[in-house]
């Protein structure tokens, strides 16, 4: 079911967001946040199928929008990276879990503020290249010849839009430093550990549902869910 919840935002103000709950009464027992970007449209279905997955197990889950996301009504490029963590760990007090699952380049947005899991941990810093990659490519096509590198750095000094998101200057700088290593205690859960093409490289994402079953295991396990 989908649920609204305040989010906190850059300016110090909150936004109502959305967000998918598959608990029906009690606080849910896990925080999903998907990858950033593009990662989060080719992932998302498969997230949905976890939580489904999981609630087969009895686990109940939540995965919400953050601003500038989705249905969201804020303005992509006022984002920042920061504020997004923000936002992560403001999630995890308002609805109560448990525990987080952070994916790929959103392990980077882990404060600490519940027990957490780590599914494929990228730096954010790889995908805003790939980003960049792609940018490069489509602008080669339209005849502008500009390098991935110019294309950043131009993103860190005025904002870009890159691969149709529109990154401010802020967030780009952000990404450009992000890494994933701020949490130690952090279970990580690598691809090998679920097998299968990741689904986060396709270029339409997709479902697999023994990708799902194998890692709502692995989370029941290293979360001592349910």
């Amino acid at each position: 079911m989908f649920i609204e919840w305040p989010a906190p935002l850059p300016d110090g103000g909150t936004s109502m967001e959305l967000a998918i709950s598959t608990a029906r009464k009690d606080a849910p027992d896990l925080l999903v946040i998907p990858p950033l970007f593009d990662e989060a449209n080719r992932m998302r279905a498969q997230l949905v199928l976890l939580m489904r997955t999981l609630q087969d197990l009895g686990i109940s889950s939540v995965m919400p929008d953050l601003p500038g996301i989705n249905e969201s009504l804020q303005p992509q490029d006022a984002q920042t990276l920061s504020a997004w963590r923000a936002a992560a760990g403001s999630a995890a007090k308002h609805f109560g879990v448990r525990h987080a699952l952070f994916t790929r380049s959103a392990c980077s947005l882990d404060t600490g503020v519940v027990p957490a899991i780590y599914y494929a941990p990228s730096d954010p810093a790889k995908l805003l290249r790939a980003m960049a990659r792609a940018q490069s490519l489509a602008e080669k096509e339209a005849g502008n010849h500009r390098t991935p590198s110019q294309i950043i750095e131009k993103a860190c000094s005025d904002g870009a839009t890159l691969a149709g998101w529109k990154i401010g200057a802020a967030m780009a700088r952000e990404l450009v430093e992000g890494t994933v290593d701020g949490n130690v205690t952090a279970r990580i859960l690598t691809h090998d550990d679920i097998g299968g093409r990741p689904l986060w490289l396709s270029n339409e994402g997709g479902v697999d549902e023994k990708q799902a079953i194998a890692l709502a295991a692995l989370i029941a396990e290293e979360a001592r869910l349910p």
